[in-house]
């Protein structure tokens, strides 16, 4: 058994290197590696074989891979040409006989597509007994039903596929055209769907759905409406003008909601008058006067703070309290701090985080004696606002953690997983390997995620090893969800720059889990998710060499533009981790915002805390706290905030 303990201290090359022998111990003999080279190989002549789809030529090669972990590869894309012609018998068996595999839950959608293209609809029906998911899909199902005779329920598919504020797949045009030609698309379902469409703030969609009304009345509804998305202040006089109808509600509350995002003051004084106008709900004028107050959290005018707040003393919305209470927070108002959070619901004020700050504002106001009891009592636990308190009481930090053993015995029964899982990281298909990864964790109990967590630390699997953490909520296990990873490259680029490695890597651990091949939404990359136009900044400015964007997946190079990047945030900063920080998460213009706003006024705490951005206060935060945990695993003396972050004002 292999015992999983907090004192890790840090990695030595050598040692690494012997975890790594290993970890290869499975290919040790030198025919056995031979022969993995030839399947490989082999392997990889199928695929060529199969780019072009040549199976008979696939089939006569198959045989020497029979054993290779990887071929169910290769035999699903085998099985996906000519797709159209298998028969929903021999799919459910292909899927069946591979549901160890992730790839057995995406055959259902290509299967559904070539049979819609091929027009076999009663195949398709077959196949699909119940309503799929994806809207692509149900309007393959939709359509196979008008197609087989169906047509009562075809006709309700398309009305709720109908429903949408944008466009809809074009699989379901010829479902719509039949549902029209029946004559049972109406004028209402038009002017529901340009409802829709305000509301999803889709113009170009509201225009096109108004050609397609019938009626002079429909027409003339569609023109107001439209007129009214083009020019939301005129919600007064619409409101005033039209009945008092839950079809004019809708609109005179998107209206005025669009006009607070235009022009928030019009929009205030216009509230009350349009509500009265339409007869709005104190429900519904409560929430648009929420959605104005949030847009008025920073306004200087005395008369407008005097009505948000006003609005927001009887609001029960939490999110718009905790931004008036970090209001409070950012112009050291530790009176309206209190007052904010005793409006808060009880759940969310017994939090640490609004605790922590209750306490903080009775120091803050003479109640020592209740401030200091209030903040001992939240030392000792894994939370930045446990830290926090701890440093206001003079307290050290500790938090609770946990270890495992691994016990191999326990995994045996997903060596098969395991070894392609191996083989797909040896040869970088590291998308491919979290997939299968993720696909196993999926399918097993808590304890076994547990095991699979320990086995990937094992294998230095960093990335693999931290999903299974989160997907186990092994929350107190640190030594399991902080690897300490690339160790070699943050330790030369954080001596070449000045940093501490530590901050390198909680910075990675924190922006990518340290996936190193990483890729955002947005298109940041790599184990410091850096954007494409940064590193090319990054890069121009520091004379790095570099290539283009791929490169940003070796993590030597993510790492050296990375650590370029922050040294120069910690440069224009002065060294101060929480400006900077904030700054590599939402850009140095929003700190210079935020900044002009505190006006130096502010502790360090206070000033994290009063970051508008819900994602950016959590990343400085998780930072902080990753770096203390990784002192702590590798036994390295450290502080919480440094002296000169401490004294600074904010």
């Amino acid at each position: 058994m292999l015992t999983f303990s907090k004192s890790l201290h840090r990695i030595p090359s050598s040692l690494a290197v012997v975890a790594s022998m290993v970890c290869s111990a499975g290919y040790a003999t030198s025919s056995m590696a031979t022969n993995l080279s030839h399947q490989r190989e082999v392997y990889d002549q199928a695929q060529e074989y199969l780019d072009h789809k040549q199976i008979d030529k696939y089939q006569e090669i198959r045989g020497q891979i029979s054993d290779y972990p990887l071929t169910p590869y290769v035999d699903y894309r085998a099985f996906l040409v000519d797709l159209s012609q298998r028969s929903p018998k021999e799919v459910e068996q292909f899927m069946q006989s591979h549901k160890d595999f992730p790839f057995s839950a995406r055959i259902s959608a290509p299967y559904l597509s070539s049979l819609a293209r091929t027009n076999q609809w009663k195949t398709l029906l077959e196949f699909q007994t119940t309503v799929p998911k994806g809207e692509t899909y149900q309007c393959h199902y939709y359509t196979a039903l008008y197609k087989q005779g169906n047509k009562a329920e075809a006709f309700k598919g398309a009305e709720l596929l109908w429903q949408s504020g944008g466009s809809v797949s074009e699989a379901c045009d010829s479902l719509f055209g039949a549902w029209n030609d029946a004559g049972l698309r109406t004028d209402e379902h038009i002017i529901g769907r340009m409802l829709l469409s305000f509301e999803s703030r889709n113009g170009s969609m509201m225009g096109y759905l108004a050609k397609l009304l019938a009626s002079k009345e429909a027409k003339q509804q569609a023109i107001e409406m439209k007129a009214l998305f083009d020019k939301p202040e005129t919600v007064l006089e619409f409101a005033q003008q039209h009945p008092q109808t839950s079809f004019y509600q809708q609109q005179t509350k998107l209206a005025l909601q669009k006009l607070a995002r235009q022009n928030v003051v019009l929009a205030q004084s216009k509230l009350t008058q349009v509500a009265t106008a339409q007869k709005l709900t104190a429900s519904d004028e409560q929430s648009l006067a929420d959605y104005i107050a949030f847009r008025l959290i920073n306004t200087n005018n005395r008369a407008l703070i005097k009505w948000r707040d006003s609005k927001i003393a009887t609001t029960g919305n939490v999110s718009l309290l905790e931004r008036r209470i970090r209001l409070s927070i950012q112009h050291a108002d530790w009176k309206g701090v209190k007052k904010w959070i005793s409006l808060l619901p009880e759940e969310p004020k017994q939090s640490l985080r609004w605790q922590y700050w209750l306490g903080r504002s009775e120091l803050a106001t003479g109640k020592t004696l209740e401030g200091q009891q209030r903040l001992e009592a939240l030392v000792g636990q894994r939370n930045f606002y446990s830290v926090a308190a701890a440093k206001e009481v003079k307290r050290s930090i500790n938090y609770p953690v946990t270890t495992i053993q691994l016990d191999k015995q326990s995994i045996q029964p997903f060596m098969r997983s395991l070894a392609r899982i191996e083989e797909l990281v040896e040869r970088d298909k590291i998308a491919a390997a979290k997939s299968e990864w993720r696909w196993l964790l999926s399918k097993v109990d808590e304890n076994q995620k547990e095991m699979l967590a320990a086995y990937a630390s094992y294998k230095n699997w960093h990335n693999l090893s931290v999903t299974a953490t989160i997907e186990a909520k092994m929350w107190d296990n640190m030594q399991l969800r902080f690897p300490i990873a690339h160790h070699k490259w943050f330790n030369f680029y954080g001596e070449k720059h000045s940093i501490d490695p530590i901050t390198l890597m909680s910075l990675a651990r924190q922006e990518s889990a340290l996936d190193v091949e990483a890729k955002s939404p947005v298109g940041a990359r790599g184990i410091m998710q850096i954007m494409p136009s940064t590193a090319k900044y990054t890069a121009r400015k520091y004379e790095i060499n570099y290539s283009g964007s791929n490169e940003l997946f070796e993590v030597g190079k993510n790492i050296e533009i990375g650590s370029h990047y922050l040294k120069g945030l910690l440069e224009q900063y002065d060294n101060n981790r929480i400006f900077a920080l904030a700054a590599y998460n939402a850009g140095p213009h929003r700190v210079k915002t935020w900044r002009n706003r505190t006006q130096g006024q502010l502790d360090a705490y206070s000033f994290i805390e009063a970051i508008p951005f819900n994602e950016t206060r959590g990343y400085v935060q998780n930072i902080l706290m990753f770096e203390t945990y990784y002192r702590d695993l590798m036994g390295v003396d450290g502080a919480f905030l440094n002296q000169h972050e401490i004294n600074t004002r904010y």
